[in-house]
């Protein structure tokens, strides 16, 4: 097909979008600016008004709150270009925004409520926190939000308390000069009895809960018991003290053939730069989400609200893509462009893993026997069986 073919159908798409489609010249220059970088075409923020259409009561209100406290886990430099467009379009918005560990988005704001304090109004990837937080019926109920339209179902908490602002696939890295994917597992029990990923060619890293987790749960307790087992006795993988980042760029380096789990995100910025390395995803593919909510006892709900709507918005998930490679939860962003294992999990069977699970008697299980088997694998720790040692006369 030509180009002039590609025009024609581009021209209909926006005479169908009507009044939907915005003019490239009325986004916020931070937009536009990241439009050009990533060499994206403006029409892909068509619908993009729909999404950003809220009460007028609460820009209105928002303009008179003190400000929005964030507690996240964007890198500080990232947020900053990532919210430019969020400021243009609500100046009178002030966003507080601190990057924060586990503790310090969950724990240390459950204690805070408790005496009777709000330190934080939009929070991020909050872990098991969820489950004193649902307790306490800390988080506001989203869905008034048009942004909640734009997620999967799947990303989205039952009651609405929370939704996914990004998903990550936990997949497997895998080193281009040392296996081929034709060689490779395409279902998890293959793992247990592929050749070349035993006695350490395979490295994993004590990171159980953001892809073993979500399987245990979809497959149930007897598969989950049985994986762990021979994932230990038969395969033998290396066990890596590095977080999974690390990891990935010792597989990178030619130290293993594959570590498990990859973050497909950094193994794109690899591939980018020549590096010989890919991500495999056996089925099914463990997905975890990352849910962003607003506190119940929020001061600042309206700048909560329209943060956390903008930031689900086809916008807002650009941005956060901006640089990062984060996988948009957006439906109409669910593309190659913006998915880097897009073509390999198409189709597929998924495990989605939300921070519910975390806590959960499932999880509890799960965690006993994997750190049973973490501490003391078949071949190390294991007294030998022998002569006693004479005493000393």
């Amino acid at each position: 097909m030509n180009r002039g073919f590609y025009a024609i159908i581009a021209a209909a798409t926006l005479t169908l979008a009507g009044a939907s489609a915005p003019n490239a010249a009325d986004l916020p220059k931070s937009t536009q600016k990241v439009l050009t970088e990533l060499k994206v075409d403006p029409s892909l923020m068509n619908g993009l008004e729909a999404e950003l259409n809220v009460p007028k009561a609460w820009i209105d209100g928002a303009a008179k709150e003190e400000q929005v406290v964030i507690l996240g886990t964007w890198p500080n430099r990232q947020f900053r270009t990532m919210a430019a467009p969020f400021r243009e379009r609500y100046p009178n918005v002030k966003l507080n925004y601190h990057r924060s560990g586990t503790r310090a988005r969950g724990l240390n704001v459950v204690i805070a409520l408790k005496e009777g304090r709000v330190i934080g109004d939009v929070i991020t990837s909050f872990a098991d926190s969820i489950i004193p937080f649902k307790n306490m019926k800390a988080l506001a109920d989203l869905s008034d939000l048009p942004g909640l339209n734009n997620v999967p179902a799947d990303y989205v908490s039952p009651d609405k308390t929370w939704v996914s602002h990004k998903i990550s696939y936990r997949c497997l890295g895998f080193n281009t000069k040392s296996i081929q994917r034709a060689d490779l597992p395409t279902n998890w029990d293959d793992l247990l009895t592929n050749e070349r990923l035993r006695n350490g060619q395979l490295a994993v890293t004590n990171h159980p809960n953001s892809w073993l987790l979500g399987l245990w749960h979809l497959k149930g307790e007897k598969w989950g018991e049985n994986f762990i087992t021979r994932l230990f006795q038969d395969v033998r993988p290396q066990q890596r003290k590095e977080g999974m980042s690390a990891a990935t760029a010792l597989t990178v380096a030619g130290e293993f053939t594959a570590n498990l789990p990859a973050p497909e995100w950094q193994i794109r910025r690899y591939m980018d730069k020549g590096a010989p390395v890919q991500v495999i995803c056996p089925e099914p593919v463990p997905i975890t989400v990352s849910p962003i909510a607003m506190l119940n006892n929020s001061p600042n709900k309206n700048g909560a609200r329209l943060f956390i709507n903008w930031i689900l918005s086809r916008e807002g998930q650009l941005l956060q893509y901006y640089k990062s490679y984060v996988i948009p939860a957006h439906k109409d962003l669910d593309q190659p462009r913006f998915n880097s294992v897009f073509d390999l999990v198409k189709g597929r069977k998924k495990s989605v893993r939300d921070d519910a699970l975390l806590g959960s008697e499932i999880h509890k299980k799960m965690l006993k026997m994997w750190n049973a088997n973490w501490t003391n694998p078949v071949g190390k720790g294991r007294k030998k069986k022998g002569r006693k040692k004479k005493k000393k006369q």
